[in-house]
Formats: C-alpha cells, sequence, structure tokens
C-alpha cells in the first residue's frame, strides 16, 4: 500500500498537472477553432461580396443574384471545397501510414491548406497588433515589432535553406515531382488573383470541386489526370515518373470512405453527399432570408471550424491513447517480440532437445516458463488479471508495461532482463509493472500529454508555420513538464505498490541497482529515443555526454522533464523501508 505522504504528493502533482492540462486544452482548441474560422469566414464574405455587387460580375448576372442567392451559391461551393480539404489530409495521412507515394492532387490540396492556414495565422498575428500597441509601452510595442520581423525573416531564411539542403542531398520528400508542380501552379494563380483580377481564384475553387464530384463519379478520370500530371511534371524536373499502381490517391480514399458508407447507410455514397450539399444550400437561402449575409459567413465559419478541429483533436486524441499499440508496433519493427499464450508448455515452443542449439533452446523456454510462472503468480498475489507477456529478444535490460486496462495489458521484458536478475528481484521488477497497470497509470498520462499531441499534429501534418510553431513548441514543453512531474510521483507509487504486493524492497532495491548499472555499462541506442517507450520503462535510459553544455543538458533532460526519479533517490527510499 501507498504511503500517506506519497499518496498527498501524487494528488497536488495531478492536480496541479490536470489544472495545466484544462488551460492548455482550451488554449489549443481555441487557436485551432480561430485558425480555421478565419480563411472560412474571407472565403464566405468575399464570394458572397461578388455575386452581389456588379464590380466583379456583369450586371446582368449580379442583378439575378440577389444576396440570398450569392449565399446559397457560395455555400454549395465552399461545403465541397472543405470536404476535399478533409479527404486529401486523410489520403496524406494513410498513404504515409502505409509508406506509399500519396497522389500529386492531394499533396497540392494539402499543401494550398497549409498555406492557407499560414495567411489566416498571419492575419490574426495583425489583428492583435492594434490591442497589444493600446496595452504595451510605446518601446515595447516597438520592440516587439522588430523582434517579430527579423523573427519572420530569420525562420523564412532558414527554412529555404534547409529545402535547400534537402536538395542537394538527394533526400526524399514526402511531395512527388507532380505534387511539387501543383504548389507551383497553387502560387501563380494566387499571384495572378492579387496583380490582376480577383476573379482568378475561382481556378483553385472549380479545382477543389472538380475533384470532389470527380472522385466521386468519375474516379477514373482523375487518377488519369493524377497520372498525368505525375508523367509531365517528372518529365520537366527529368526524374523518372512515380508508378501509378503505388499512388495511394484521393479516388483511394473516396473508394475506402464509399465502403464504409455503403456498409452503414446501404446506399451509393453519390447519393447522401448530394442531399448533403442540397441540404446546406437550401438552408443557407432559408436562413439568409433571415438574417444578414454577415451573420451567416460568422455562423458558417464556426460551425466548420467546430467539425473540421472537432474531427482532427479528436483522431489525435484518438491516435495518443492507442500509444501502448503503437509501442508495441514499435518494438515489433525492431526487434524481435516473441508472444508467450498462457498454458503453453516447453515442450510445445522448443520440442525435442538434442544438439547445443537445442538445448539453448531448452534454457529459453524454461526461462520463459519462468518468467510466465512469476508473473502469473504476482498478478494473482496484486487480485489482477495476469498480462499478456512480450519478450523483446535484446540483450539490453528493459522492462515496461503498456495498456488502459488490466484486462488488456501487456508486459514487455527483455531477454537481458531476464538473464540479468535474480528470481526475487525478477519478481519485484514484475510487481512494480503491475502496479502502474492497477494504478490506470498509461491512460492518466497519456490524457494529460492530449494537448501536446494536438499541438505536435499542427507541424507533423499541416506543415511548418512560423506564426503557429513557437506556440506549439510552448505547449509541448508546458505539456511535457507536467506530464513528467506526475509521471515522476507515479514512479514512486508504483514502487510502493511494489512493496505492498511483494512485501520485499530489498528486492525491489536491488533490482533498480542492477538494471542501472548493466544500462550505463552496456550503452545501447535501442530504445533511447523511443520516447514515449522510455516513458513507461522501469529505469530512465542511460545518459549520453555532449560536447557541449552536458550538465546543462542532463538538468534539462532529467531534472526539468525527466519522467523517472533519480534511481539513487528510489534506491534508497526503499532501503529506508528495510531500516
Amino acid at each position: 500500500m501507498t504511503s500517506v505522504r506519497t499518496r498527498a504528493s501524487l494528488l497536488v502533482r495531478t492536480v496541479v498537472a490536470a489544472a495545466c492540462c484544462l488551460v492548455l486544452s482550451s488554449a489549443v482548441i481555441g487557436a485551432a477553432l480561430l485558425l480555421v474560422a478565419v480563411p472560412v469566414y474571407a472565403g464566405i464574405h468575399y464570394g458572397v461580396a461578388a455575386l452581389s455587387s456588379p464590380e466583379y460580375l456583369p450586371d446582368a448576372v449580379s442583378g439575378l443574384a440577389g444576396e440570398a442567392l450569392a449565399v446559397t451559391l457560395v455555400v454549395a461551393v465552399a461545403v465541397p471545397c472543405l470536404a476535399i480539404v478533409e479527404l486529401s489530409l486523410r489520403t496524406v495521412r494513410t498513404a504515409r501510414e502505409r509508406s506509399a507515394p500519396a497522389g500529386a492532387l492531394a499533396q497540392g490540396t494539402v499543401e494550398l491548406a497549409s498555406y492557407v492556414l499560414l495567411l489566416s495565422s498571419l492575419l490574426i498575428a495583425l489583428a492583435t497588433l492594434p490591442f497589444l500597441r493600446s496595452a504595451l509601452p510605446e518601446t515595447v510595442f516597438a520592440l516587439l515589432v522588430l523582434l517579430a520581423f527579423f523573427y519572420l525573416l530569420t525562420a523564412g531564411y532558414v527554412w529555404s535553406a534547409h529545402e535547400w539542403l534537402r536538395s542537394r542531398d538527394d533526400v526524399d520528400d514526402e511531395r512527388t515531382a507532380g505534387g511539387n508542380w501543383l504548389v507551383v501552379g497553387v502560387f501563380a494563380v494566387g499571384y495572378l488573383s492579387v496583380a490582376y483580377w480577383p476573379g482568378f481564384a475561382l481556378l483553385v475553387v472549380a479545382a477543389l470541386c472538380w475533384l470532389v464530384v470527380g472522385s466521386i463519379l468519375a474516379p477514373d478520370h482523375v487518377d488519369r489526370m493524377r497520372d498525368a500530371v505525375e508523367h509531365r511534371a517528372a518529365e520537366s524536373a527529368e526524374e523518372v515518373p512515380v508508378d501509378p499502381d503505388d499512388v495511394y490517391g484521393i479516388t483511394d480514399e473516396v473508394r475506402r470512405v464509399r465502403a464504409r458508407l455503403e456498409r452503414t447507410v446501404g446506399r451509393h455514397p453519390a447519393i447522401p453527399a448530394t442531399v448533403a450539399v442540397l441540404v446546406a444550400a437550401g438552408c443557407s437561402y432559408w436562413a439568409a432570408t433571415l438574417a444578414s449575409a454577415e451573420t451567416i459567413a460568422v455562423s458558417l465559419a464556426a460551425v466548420s471550424a467546430v467539425a473540421f478541429v472537432g474531427i482532427h483533436v479528436g483522431g489525435a486524441i484518438r491516435a495518443e491513447f492507442a500509444a501502448d499499440t503503437a509501442i508495441l508496433r514499435n518494438l515489433e519493427g525492431q526487434f524481435d517480440l516473441e508472444t508467450l499464450a498462457h498454458g503453453e508448455s516447453t515442450r510445445q515452443v522448443v520440442g525435442v532437445a538434442g544438439s547445443s542449439s537445442d538445448r539453448s533452446a531448452v534454457d529459453d523456454a524454461s526461462a520463459h516458463a519462468s518468467l510466465q510462472s512469476i508473473v502469473t503468480r504476482i498478478a494473482g498475489q496484486a487480485d489482477l488479471p495476469a498480462p499478456e507477456i512480450r519478450v523483446l529478444e535484446h540483450e539490453t535490460p528493459v522492462a515496461l508495461t503498456v495498456g488502459y486496462r488490466p484486462a488488456g495489458s501487456t508486459l514487455v521484458c527483455s531477454r537481458g532482463l531476464v538473464e540479468t536478475l535474480s528470481e526475487r528481484e525478477l519478481e519485484a521488477v514484475a510487481a512494480h509493472e503491475l502496479a502502474h497497470v492497477a494504478n490506470r497509470d498509461a491512460a492518466v498520462l497519456t490524457a494529460l500529454s492530449a494537448p501536446g499531441a494536438v499541438a505536435k499534429l499542427a507541424r507533423s501534418r499541416y506543415g511548418y508555420n512560423p506564426v503557429v510553431e513557437p506556440l506549439s513548441m510552448l505547449v509541448r514543453a508546458a505539456s511535457q513538464w507536467y506530464v513528467f512531474l506526475v509521471s515522476r510521483g507515479r514512479e514512486y507509487a508504483a514502487d510502493d505498490g511494489a512493496v505492498a504486493i511483494t512485501g520485499d524492497p530489498a528486492a525491489l532495491a536491488s533490482a533498480l541497482e542492477t538494471l542501472d548499472r548493466d544500462l550505463e555499462a552496456r550503452p545501447t541506442t535501442d530504445l533511447r529515443d523511443r520516447g514515449t517507450a522510455a516513458a513507461f520503462s522501469i529505469v530512465p535510459p542511460p545518459w549520453e555526454e555532449h560536447r557541449f553544455f552536458d550538465r546543462t543538458r542532463r538538468f534539462v533532460a532529467r531534472t526539468v522533464f525527466g519522467t523517472h526519479p533519480p534511481t539513487e533517490k528510489r534506491v534508497e527510499r526503499l532501503r529506508s523501508y528495510v531500516g
């Protein structure tokens, strides 16, 4: 049973972390809503003004298009545009998961969306300048503007240099030649729209609507167009065109969504898609007869932002709560993980012993059976279901437990751990890991890390944004700090839980000393850079010395953002129980 002092400390840490998580979550979601709502509002406002005014269209057309009809047409166009952006994001994400090149059309759409978000963030930053000017002293405000100017200039220069070095080093980019070609095309259309006639922007809108309609009604036509763009762009760049059979494009994602819709509603997806657009347009026309176009633009921007952000924030949180399986997939990709089924016998594992390799296999199977017996017995003492056991085929001693529910937990132990520790020490380590399962530590830490996960998503999925990036880094740093603050407290609680299960604090202290000493003696990079796995491990990975600022880096990595308290303190604390 954990001590009263440990419980009180853990409660304070958790309350502080929960408050920080709530504040950061509100800030991240609010910023995301604002980033998406601004361009949607601007697009709707601009479209309604263009269709309602003879400045951009002939008098005959503008006369026929009243404000209500203009709102209806703009909404009917805006819905497919938002839909194709979402489909393109899903396409690029799925292609990345499958290690396949994404289609040029999806890449171009995602790049367009990322530049729209960049423009939105710049507009929001400019909109805050009057408030800052009235709230700050004149000298401070001038200094802030100067620093912001030099920051944007430096960020742009560094990013350009980064891209140039990548091209010189022949590093494969996620964009194909066709994707790069379409990005240039988007910039060209943007320049023409600003410099000559705003109507050039309709080319982008028409292309987005064509992608939606074509992907649903004529997917083969869209695929042929995508392949033609890839082939022409590759010829211009003197590159080998991407094999169309390897590409995962928008039409492939549409087919997957269509199959899902057909299983759900039992109808062709064109029918619910058409109904959705008609309903949105009809509701818009009805609303335009009751409210002003400004009110409708604000309302549609808010609804679109909530839907878009809700989908992607929910996806980020879902992915974060699947971190236990992600850890196992990551380890499976690096090592050979062997699953031990409960009740599996040594004879089933190794067969008949004869040669030296067979005898080694028998010894391995005996060790596995002993480990399974220990874990099953300790789980029974803790009144927990026995977890699934995965053996990491590596000499480095590693132990970690993943899973949000005791019934679905998995204990990962390396072969080096089993060979390094005595049976008594192995029991203490198993009890420590099972205490993590009983305390639901994985679920708590994952929930607290949600703001950092969403902020990290802003960079990995939507590209580099010099305005959003500093805020994203700040959110990630704050999220890591309070998550690690709680994590250190939960390590102490797991130590106390292990003592309560086994009644042998000296065994856990000895095991921690052995593991820490063995890791330092056998430096390895196998799990050192696996941040999530290291957070769930029983001891932190060894520290690699750096030529510059080693003490400062160690202080930041181990004291400020350390997932584990110092092993020496844990051992001293456990020894005090014996005394």
